[in-house]
């Protein structure tokens, strides 16, 4: 027996598609608490990391879908390798794009609005436009079926093979296969096209017409007869039934009315009437599943989006590698051949065609214990800043459950990122700077962690040299006593050379080690600014473009001696 209205809502109701970016209700609900709880924190590093800049690179479209993403920094590794999971089923089968997500993009950007409002028609071709937007809605999800049916095999992810699951239930489903037969039933008549309205009209003794009903909705048209056929072959005959209700000339207060209007009123009702069988089962189903459509087509676009940025950097002769996730106590980093996507960013935009693998420097870059803190010193534009942004892009890649612009990496998840990156303008003396620079800093120790990581760029600048590095060092005593890890960017050569005494003075586990840029040249005259473990170097990369461009001290002093002759 077929199931009634009531039995085959609930039927609907039951059918979810799959999140894809939490493998349940309940890891849900904790990032999204999660989420809330840490945008209470400094949000400094969704600024200086360009977050906002990576986010619309993924989703051109929709930036925000990336940035809910990157800014819960998921530490839980079920959630992350269920998303990378579902990365490299994208990865792996290419179709997914051009099939799948076309489809679903297509049903949540046209169909839905119109086959939500089937019930509203207040017009024959309105009637048509929602039973064609139906149509499409069934074509979707036949396309969707079947491709899902067959690639299940090829689905490593967990979510994807629900996925499958779904379109196959909703295919398979009384509900799909009764809405099909009725849709193209309605179709087909109302591609005949609705051709004429019969209009009942009696009238009273002296002939006037009085009263008014709608008779029927045809899709022939009226054939034209005699006169005297069309308006008397019924006098001595059976009147014709109406199919709605009778409206009267004549009012109770001895006025009239108008017949037109509530004619045409019967007229929209009948539309209703003619699909009130589909109505409420549609109209139930796309309530619940609009939700579903929506957090389905933007979740698929963030992973398609991941996907071509991946394709793009490797096309270039760089890497994206899948994380490997370690404890959180391990407090470790392992990453090999990074590099600043914020910078690649920038030379795709200079010269969107060429390998950027001879023109963006690799670095790696091991937090663990023999080193989870680093004060990174070296000459001007010598890749401190982007070697520093470029380990928060690692960091916030994989804790989004993405791939990681690296050639290898094993991490910790971080409880949250800390970061101070002043702009170049509010570098220098400058009293009010330096106080905001305080109270930053205070809320940052308030609320730093051992599991967090701290980025800093060139901070503690506003004041004079010597007090710089009195209070930078105590900053750094601070960071060594919490235990959390990070990088310091800094010309504080005196700050990085104390490192070694500042280990044995502080009780931490997080050791304090220097790193320098480094400044190789290649044979076609390239620098490489490589990152290293080093003691800080007095002269740097500055005063090798000085010796080449600058004055010369011995060149002046000559010069003078000969005009002096």
């Amino acid at each position: 027996m077929a199931k009634n209205t009531e039995e085959t809502v609930s039927d609907i109701e039951e059918l979810h598609l799959a999140d894809l970016l939490y493998p349940s209700i309940e890891k849900k609900q904790e990032h999204m608490k999660r989420g809330a709880d840490l945008s209470k924190l400094p949000q400094d590093y969704v600024r200086d990391l360009e977050l906002e800049t990576l986010s619309r690179l993924i989703c051109p479209e929709n930036s925000l879908n990336a940035m809910r993403v990157f800014t819960q920094l998921s530490t839980d590794e079920e959630t992350l390798n269920y998303r990378l999971d579902i990365l490299e089923d994208f990865l792996e089968v290419p179709s997914l794009e051009a099939i799948l997500y076309e489809n679903v993009h297509k049903l949540y950007i046209n169909e839905h609005v119109n086959i939500q409002k089937l019930g509203l028609a207040d017009s024959f071709y309105a009637l048509n436009t929602r039973f064609t937007s139906l149509k499409t809605y069934i074509e979707c999800i036949t396309k969707c079926h079947e491709f899902c049916d067959k690639y299940r095999s090829s689905f490593k992810s967990k979510a994807l093979c629900e996925v499958a699951d779904y379109f196959a239930s909703v295919y398979n489903s009384e509900y799909f296969a009764e809405v099909k037969k009725e849709t193209d039933e309605c179709l087909a008549i109302l591609a005949k096209g609705v051709k004429s309205v019969t209009v009942g009209i009696n009238f009273d003794d002296m002939m006037r017409p009085v009263e008014a009903m709608l008779l029927s909705v045809s899709t022939d048209t009226i054939k034209k007869k005699s006169r005297f056929d069309w308006l008397f072959r019924r006098l001595d005959g059976e009147g014709t039934r109406a199919i709605g209700r009778t409206h009267s000339l004549y009012n109770d207060n001895g006025g009239t009315n108008d017949l037109e209007a509530p004619l045409f009123r019967e007229l929209r009702e009948v539309n209703s009437e003619y699909i009130t069988h589909l109505d409420r089962a549609v109209r139930a189903y796309f309530k619940k599943s609009t939700e579903d459509i929506l957090t389905f087509e933007s979740q698929l676009s963030f992973y398609i989006g991941a996907k071509k940025l991946i394709e793009a950097v490797k096309a270039r002769g760089l890497d994206m590698v899948r994380p490997k996730y370690l404890p959180m106590d391990e407090r470790k980093l392992v990453a090999e051949g990074s590099f600043d996507l914020s910078f690649y960013i920038q030379m795709v935009s200079e010269d969107p065609m060429s390998k950027l693998d001879n023109k963006i420097i690799t670095n790696d870059c091991t937090m663990d214990d023999d080193g989870r803190f680093f004060v990174l010193t070296g000459a001007n534009n010598g890749g401190k800043t982007t070697y520093t942004r470029a380990i928060g892009i690692v960091q916030v890649f994989a804790q989004a459950g993405l791939y990681v612009p690296c050639t290898r990496c094993e991490i910790s998840p971080v409880d949250y990122i800390y970061t101070h990156f002043p702009k170049e303008e509010e570098v220098g003396l400058n009293t009010s700077r330096f106080t905001q620079e305080c109270k930053q800093f205070k809320e940052t120790i308030d609320n730093c962690s051992r599991h967090s990581l701290l980025l800093l760029n060139e901070s503690i600048q506003s004041t004079t040299p010597t007090e710089c590095v009195y209070i930078a060092t105590e900053l750094v005593k601070c960071f060594r006593c919490i235990g959390v890890r990070g990088i310091y960017a800094t010309h504080l050569l005196e700050l990085a050379r104390s490192l070694g005494k500042l280990n044995a003075e502080v009780d931490g586990d997080t050791k304090l080690v220097s790193i320098v840029t480094t400044v190789d040249t290649t044979a076609d005259n390239r620098r490489l600014y490589k990152i290293q473990r080093a003691e800080p170097q007095e002269f740097g990369y500055a005063r090798s473009i000085y010796e080449k461009f600058g004055v010369s001290f011995d060149e002046v002093q000559k010069r003078q001696k000969a005009e002096q002759r």
